[in-house]
């Protein structure tokens, strides 16, 4: 085993969480109540009520009959409702669509019955999973704030007409069509069954809640507008790319997503989401104080509450700008890829310590710069490692390299840019480094 413990002080970086510290918990006090209506635009969906659960039936389907479409005005849950959607054992995707402007304020329980039908939401305006929302879904679970999801060529449309007819095989692209893509916030715990796979997929995306995909696939991920999102196979990393719009048709809408202090602001559930929206609009996490931006991915515990988890097979975290990860757990039997395209910041608390540990590789990425203080790193070199790799572990990133936390990985450790070589690791504290493997990196700034 090799072993590097390193005392580095770097004078032109300074860092201090604490004087950010905001100790409240934000509640959205109940503004309006939402309901389940089926659109009248041709799609057929019927919606029919017995009691607390809404019947989601009919839809329209796709040339081979594996592929079922839903079009609702409104989709929204109080606590104790249920959506149940219909299905049967030909259908293998139910799309749904919510063309009627507003979030999605979801609060009870969505399940499918009849068949083993992946489940799809897709609302452009944003969706919110309150505290008591929960799923029993057989199979997949997305939801995303785009405006077409992909098959192939071809395009299921959040708004204007569709040809379901050509709508054929696995959905495998989403496409932002407008400028600043609505958010979604997760306050629940979200499940699927063991082996399925489940994704939140916006322009921006806040959770404080808890995540679970043993054994199968979780993705979470933030797109700038005018941007696909592409699904590779599991455990191959996402793709972006900026479209072609040329075979989108209606893709360019109309649509104005709420954005991510309106939806925090203005929702019909009470909803404690671990965040602060101050006097002028900027939005905050409140155990870390750290701001969060459109385009923006925040895995943020709340103060006063148990520390949310991450777990899955193989789990992969994309941010359009930063990654913010505050006093969460993550836990993956495969690969834990995490991903910014600005920064990648960590953070955690006595209350809520960070653990990042993957059975295979895990790779932290931040384009511009990663920025690790983890309190647990500092003062003891006892503690658990905050990040730990069954694999390789790799830290990447073109910007400066912070690494303030205990490293372990059980395969070979690796600090470099995005050309593949060293990359630049400073530090103000105690890192700690082991690895089982090879250890590559290039040590800058002074050491005490």
């Amino acid at each position: 085993m090799k072993m590097v413990n390193l005392k580095i002080k770097n004078f032109g970086l300074f860092i201090c969480p604490f004087s950010l510290l905001i100790f409240n918990v934000f509640y959205v006090s109940a503004a309006r109540a939402q309901t389940i209506a089926p659109a009248a635009d041709g799609t057929g969906t019927e919606v029919n009520r017995s009691g607390n659960r809404y019947d989601i039936g009919g839809g329209s389907l796709s040339g081979n009959g594996a592929n079922l479409f839903h079009s609702l005005q409104q989709f929204g849950l109080s606590e104790g409702q249920i959506a149940n959607f219909l299905t049967n054992p030909s259908v293998q995707n139910i799309l749904t669509r919510i063309v009627g402007g507003d979030a999605s304020l979801i609060n009870g329980l969505i399940q499918v019955t009849g068949g083993n039908s992946n489940l799809f939401l897709m609302n452009p305006a944003g969706i919110v999973f309150g505290p008591n929302a929960s799923l029993n879904v057989p199979a997949a679970f997305t939801a995303t704030t785009a405006t077409n999801i992909g098959f192939g060529s071809n395009w299921f449309n959040a708004v204007g007409s569709n040809n379901f007819s050509t709508l054929v095989g696995t959905p495998n692209a989403f496409y932002f069509g407008v400028d600043r893509p609505g958010s979604i916030v997760n306050a629940a715990n979200l499940a699927v069954n063991p082996g399925q796979n489940l994704a939140l997929l916006g322009g921006t995306v806040v959770s404080t809640g808890n995540l679970s995909a043993p054994g199968g696939q979780i993705t979470v991920a933030a797109v700038p507008g005018e941007n696909v999102l592409r699904i590779s196979q599991t455990g191959n990393l996402l793709s972006l790319e900026v479209a072609n719009t040329g075979n989108l048709g209606t893709s360019k809408t109309t649509l104005n997503p709420v954005s991510l202090p309106q939806l925090l602001t203005g929702t019909g559930t009470s909803l404690a989401s671990g965040v602060d929206v101050a006097a002028d609009g900027t939005v905050r996490l409140v155990d870390s104080g750290l701001q969060v931006n459109s385009g923006d991915v925040a895995l943020a515990a709340s103060n006063g509450f148990q520390t949310p988890q991450l777990n899955a097979g193989n789990a992969e975290i994309l941010a359009a700008g930063n990654l913010t990860l505050s006093g969460v757990q993550l836990r993956s039997t495969g690969n834990l890829s995490l991903r910014a395209i600005d920064t990648l910041r960590v953070r955690d608390s006595a209350q809520n310590p960070f653990l990042g540990r993957a059975g295979g590789n895990l790779y932290l990425r931040g384009d511009r710069a990663i920025d690790i203080l983890t309190q647990n790193a500092i003062g003891s070199s006892f503690l658990p490692p905050q990040f730990q790799s069954g694999g390789d572990l790799s830290l990447v990133s073109n910007g400066a390299i912070s690494g303030d936390a205990h490293f372990s990985s059980r395969g070979n450790f690796s600090i470099r840019n995005l050309s593949g070589m060293p990359g630049n690791f400073i530090s103000l504290f105690d890192p700690i480094i082991s690895a089982e493997g090879d250890v590559f990196l290039v040590i800058t700034g002074v050491f005490r």
